[in-house]
């Protein structure tokens, strides 16, 4: 409890850093200083598209009855950035348990297909909000029924030695997932070490409304890899902090812009 109450104080910090008048600055090119799991504050300009695709092994997560493994394929989608600071998107998730003991998720299925749309409110933050519907609700870790709807708040600092950003969000499950809400955040630094190489640490987590056994905490090592001028590629191995955490997982993304 004590990590995630120093990862809320430095959000809270970081959003007084951040505030401002609402601006309609864009990203206009790739960058080594982003993050790596946790949202992006940043829209793409006017006419630009981003297509996506994110693969992460994981071993040994847990829930009540019992561990299993996971593959996720997720993001697999596409970003447009419209102007006016406004980014549409989607994409699916799809997740396939292999069951470590009896009892334990071993099913596969689609998370859901995510629809969304993210306003840049100025420089150093933007909001995404969205939905998440046609999942299937016998998968884990994030089984859906009807509709689910989120927002997620992403801010980002500029310091000397490179940037500190962070997330804040909430996730509201609808159908019989509707006791399971809850709230997801972050914070990492990105720093470069080469004009096509940076590197990331973070700390993100989930944390239930209601329910304690589904709250995880993983600590991340990532770094963001630039091929040209539009290709980014951002591997990273993360490590549980808790049980409902995989112990230890490898993913990455992969992101292409045009």
């Amino acid at each position: 409890m004590g990590i995630r109450l120093v990862v809320i104080a430095l959000l809270l910090i970081m959003s007084l850093f951040c505030s401002s008048s609402v601006v309609f600055a864009q990203q206009t090119g790739m960058t080594v200083l982003q993050p790596v799991t946790i949202e992006r504050a940043e829209v793409l300009h006017q006419g630009q598209l981003a297509i996506d695709a994110g693969l992460a092994l994981e071993s040994d997560r847990e829930i009540v009855t019992g561990e299993y493994d996971n593959m996720r394929l997720a993001p697999l989608g596409a970003r447009f950035g419209l102007g006016s600071g406004i980014e549409l998107g989607a994409n699916l998730a799809f997740s396939s348990n292999d069951a470590n003991q009896t009892g334990a998720p071993d099913d596969s299925g689609l998370e859901g297909i995510t629809l969304f749309g993210k306003l840049k409110l100025n420089p150093s933050s933007t909001l995404r909000v969205g939905l998440v519907a046609a999942g299937d609700n016998d998968i884990a870790p994030y089984p859906n029924d009807e509709i689910d709807i989120f927002a997620n708040l992403a801010l980002q600092k500029p310091i000397d030695a490179g940037l500190l950003y962070g997330e804040l969000g909430y996730k509201a499950q609808g159908g019989d997932f509707d006791f399971n809400s809850y709230f997801n955040y972050g914070v990492g630094f990105a720093m470069p070490i080469a004009k096509t190489i940076g590197l990331n640490l973070e700390l993100v987590g989930e944390q239930a409304q209601e329910i304690g056994i589904a709250n995880t905490l993983d600590l991340v090592l990532g770094a963001n890899l630039l091929f040209g001028d539009n290709i980014r590629l951002a591997p990273y191995a993360s490590f549980g902090l808790n049980d409902a955490s995989p112990d230890v997982a490898a993913g990455a993304f992969f992101e292409l812009r045009i």
